[in-house]
């Protein structure tokens, strides 16, 4: 509805309610002194309200002049805005990068991107420059050559590069730019209807010059085909990229023209993603996105409050997340202010191009730029980048580490594997600041510019070591202390706070919990700068802080959970342990790389040393279950060590590990206090080296029985390693035949178990085995075979060798009938074989009528009958076994 609609003109006013009913129009005019015609036009809304003609009425009919006069300034402000601004009007912009329609042209003609990239380019000058836009639609790079119309657009108001209304626009880069000009006006004239075309103007653009444009535009106007036809050609072009900052940022970016230190969100993103092949994808800033579109959305759709305040690892990360925030992807209506942003490098550009009555939204990221921000943060909406862990600084955006789903989706998107996925989330923890190092092909971007400089170096190092504490937690910050030499807390705590002030800091902090945000990335960066003195406080502190008991384990497996209610914990926090832990695998895996004999100890040795006094002989139960968290890191940290301590303790009188293997109650607060054994075995099952050592005490652990409902017990780590279709292991087929036949001959029920459990190839369902977190030796292993050949020979192996042994026990062969149709012809032969002579031999009486009734079941009842595919020839076979078994004694008959 029009505002004129709404405020009536103020002379129905005063003939409404100034002037006496039933006057007339002479005598009033009488009464205010004043002529006819100079009244009769104020009262049908021809003339205006005068300060003069305002005093005269007050004085004639007692009415304020006052309020006569705040209604008529309101009725013609309100008039104004109902008037379309003449769309010739240009607005003033600062004089900013000088582009040429040269520029245009020779990007059009010497790059082939340009097909794809040109509506881009034209998008931004709409976005960037249009007034009261309705719709913007200029599809793009993949979207380029979609079907319907080059762009779309509905503008509130005109502009001298947009219509006013609908608009269809149809552009090309070649050449032959007449020829393309006539395509496109038949194709849009044939695909629109009359009556749509009445009220559309048809837009055509070239990126060349076009001297005949001016004709062309005149000819096609003749035909009364549309609302109206025009054409713009680079020398338009280049009237109009000067009306647009936004657009020449991107411009010149595009073109890697002169930019003045500005750039545009393309250009960020490209910078940020192109490190990687493939490049890194926006769907790692998902959940990101998810958590800042409504504020972001809410704080640029209003006039602005301040800047937005966005805090990340890395500047470079939120411009990142900028740019895929302010896309199509993220929200339709962010995407409108995309092309109005402007990234300011360095000082000197903004304050100037504040001055333009085009608005633009400033991102600044250094504090230079940002104090040449401060005069316009009211005036502009703006963006302003921080380090995540800045002090003094409230961000209205914090980017936190990727989510587990989005980080693993967008890993399987850049073609990644399962193996890739975990490592890559391992040496990151999912920060995208550092992925992008890890993933980097250039030296210079995996090498973050804090690790130039020695002290910085120096300070990381007891922070390095520890990796994660509770800084609330006296005992984590006396260990700090300690890996620090010389230095108390409250210095490490100022060289901390320092720490994470810097872009792409290698430190974070949450509530109650500091650390590093990548201890892999951290180590290599500062490796050269570790010392003798360091690695040897380390080994002192570690030795004491892991040698802990774990008080929780004097109360009842119940009352666990409530252990700090009882005053049962340890003295350091668990995230401490697991951080020292965690660098002992990383000092063993790669001391000798880092170190290279600078040191007379040996890393790897010492890492040994450690791991066997954590665990003494004679092992106990209480050293496992105080350890159980810990038992896999150490088997990562020293395999041989570990698996020799099992060892040693398997062969004692009386086993700790046994006392592990008790069962676990069902509750909420309840678990096996054997996990952590299973896990480090099946972590050691990976590698072709210790595999043969790991399942050998899983076999013999797997011996024992034991009677709770939890999944996780050494049988289903051990049927795991060795399933024909999905090993857990990264041993080769004939090593995994081998494991089992050794197996078999050690542990022969266990390896008969090992060899049924493949009979059955229908309903697969398998889950993943521990895989060492830092190690690679399940790297690429564990997925389902793609070689049905490697399944079918291992499944075979299985079945010969069930099915060719001396012994046969009873429950051994109804084990054979249970898997009888998952057998071929063959195999079913040599079962009824094998029962025949079993039941010649020692077979009791009330063995032989089991058989026999289990014989009747499978083969001969009625549900079998209906649903068994059982040959004729079986059925004989299965007919003579079953005779074969009838008893003597008559009481089992």
């Amino acid at each position: 509805m029009k505002s004129s609609e709404i405020v009536p003109h103020l002379g129905i006013h005063i003939r409404q309610n100034i002037i006496p009913q039933g006057m007339s129009v002479t005598k009033a005019a009488e009464h205010l002194g004043v002529g006819r015609p100079a009244l009769s036009n104020l009262l049908n809304g021809k003339a205006s309200l005068s300060p003069e003609m305002a005093r005269r009425l007050e004085k004639a009919f007692s009415c304020s002049s006052k309020d006569l006069l705040a209604m008529q300034t309101n009725y013609s402000e309100t008039q104004a805005a109902d008037k379309e601004a003449p769309s010739n009007i240009k607005a003033y912009v600062p004089t900013f990068l000088a582009l040429k329609a040269n520029d245009i042209e020779l990007w059009a003609s010497q790059n082939i991107s340009a097909r794809t990239r040109f509506p881009v380019f034209l998008r931004t000058l709409v976005n960037s420059t249009g007034l009261n836009l309705t719709k913007v639609d200029f599809p793009g790079n993949d979207d380029g050559e979609r079907p319907g119309w080059d762009g779309f657009i509905i503008s509130d108001e005109g502009t001298p590069w947009i219509p006013r209304g609908k608009s269809g626009w149809e552009f090309g880069v070649n050449s032959n730019v007449k020829g393309k000009a006539d395509g496109d006006f038949e194709k849009s004239v044939k695909a629109i209807s009359d009556t749509d075309r009445a009220d559309m103007t048809f837009v055509f653009v070239t990126p060349r010059r076009w001297s005949g444009k001016a004709k062309w535009t005149d000819a096609k106007k003749k035909e009364h085909l549309w609302k109206d036809v025009r054409a713009y050609d680079a020398s338009d072009l280049e009237q109009w990229l000067e009306q647009s900052l936004a657009g020449q940022a991107w411009f010149a970016n595009e073109t890697h023209n002169v930019n003045n230190g500005v750039r545009s969100l393309d250009k960020c993103w490209n910078d940020w993603a192109d490190v990687s092949e493939p490049p890194l994808t926006g769907k790692l800033f998902t959940s990101a996105i998810q958590a800042a579109k409504r504020k972001i959305l809410s704080r640029l759709s209003k006039c602005s409050e301040g800047p937005t305040i966005v805090a990340a690892d890395s500047k470079e990360e939120a411009l990142a997340f900028v740019s895929q925030l302010l896309s199509q992807t993220a929200e339709p209506e962010l995407a409108y202010f995309r092309d109005r942003v402007l990234v300011f490098d360095e000082p000197g550009a903004l304050a100037k191009l504040a001055e333009s009555t085009q608005t633009f939204i400033p991102v600044v990221h250094s504090r230079e730029v940002e104090k040449e921000l401060a005069p316009y943060a009211k005036k502009l909406n703006s963006i302003v980048i921080y380090p995540r862990n800045a002090f003094g600084i409230e961000p209205h955006i914090v980017l936190e580490p990727a989510s587990y789903e989005t980080f693993n989706n967008s890993m399987e998107d850049m073609g990644k594997s399962r193996d890739d996925i975990q490592r890559l989330a391992n040496e990151s923890g999912r920060s995208l600041t550092v992925l992008r190092r890890r993933l980097a092909q250039v030296p210079s971007v995996r090498t973050p510019e804090w690790a130039s400089e020695h002290d910085i170096k120096v300070s990381l190092i007891p922070f390095l070591l520890v990796g994660a504490w509770q800084y609330k937690n006296e005992a984590d910050r006396c260990g700090i202390e300690l890996l620090a030499g010389e230095r108390s807390y409250s210095q490490l705590e100022r060289e901390f706070q320092r720490l994470a002030q810097l872009n792409d800091s290698p430190v974070w902090m949450t509530d109650g919990y500091q650390g590093v945000v990548s201890k892999t990335d951290l180590l290599f960066a500062v490796g050269d700068a570790l010392t003798e003195d360091d690695l040897t406080r380390f080994f002192d502190v570690a030795r004491m802080v892991l040698a802990e008991d774990n008080p929780a384990l004097d109360l009842e497996e119940d009352q666990r959970w409530a252990a700090s209610m009882y005053g049962k914990t340890r003295e350091f926090s668990e995230v401490f342990r697991e951080g020292l832990s965690e660098t002992l695998v990383l000092l063993s895996l790669h001391g000798d790389a880092l170190f290279k004999g600078r040191f007379s100890l040996n890393a790897e040795v010492e890492v040994s040393k450690l791991v066997s006094s954590l665990l003494p002989s004679p092992l106990t139960t209480r050293t496992l279950e105080a350890n159980d968290r810990d038992l896999p890191t150490y088997a990562e940290a020293t395999p041989e060590a570990f698996l020799s301590i099992l060892e040693a303790d398997l062969k004692s009188e009386n086993p700790g590990v046994f006392g592990l293997l008790k069962p676990a109650s069902i509750g909420p607060f309840s678990h096996p206090s054997r996990t952590g054994l299973l896990w480090a075995l099946e972590g050691l099952c990976w590698n072709p080296i210790t595999v043969l050592r790991a399942v050998m005490i899983l076999a013999q652990l797997a011996q024992i029985e034991i009677d709770d409902n939890w999944a996780n017990k050494p049988i289903k780590s051990l049927l795991a390693v060795f399933r024909s279709w999905m090993p857990q292991t990264s041993a080769n087929l004939e090593t995994r035949i081998t494991l089992v036949k050794r197996i078999l001959v050690k542990y022969p029920d266990i390896g008969w178990k090992l060899c049924i459990e493949q009979f059955d190839t229908r309903g697969r369902i398998g889950d993943y085995s521990h895989k060492p977190k830092w190690r690679t030796d399940g790297y690429g292993y564990g997925e389902p075979l793609q070689n049905k050949i490697q399944v079918k020979t291992f499944i075979d192996e299985m079945v010969g060798l069930a099915l060719n042994r001396e012994y046969y026990s009873i429950n051994m062969l109804i084990d054979l009938l249970d898997r009888f149709d998952c057998l071929n012809e063959h195999d079913q032969e040599m079962i009824w074989s094998i029962i025949e002579k079993w039941a010649g031999a020692k077979a009791t009486d009330a063995e032989k009528a089991q058989l026999r009734e289990k014989i009747r079941v499978t083969v001969f009842s009625r549900r079998a009958l209906k649903h068994s595919s059982i040959s004729a020839v079986q059925k004989k076979l299965a007919k003579s076994a079953y005779d074969s078994l009838e008893p003597s004694d008559l009481l089992f008959k």
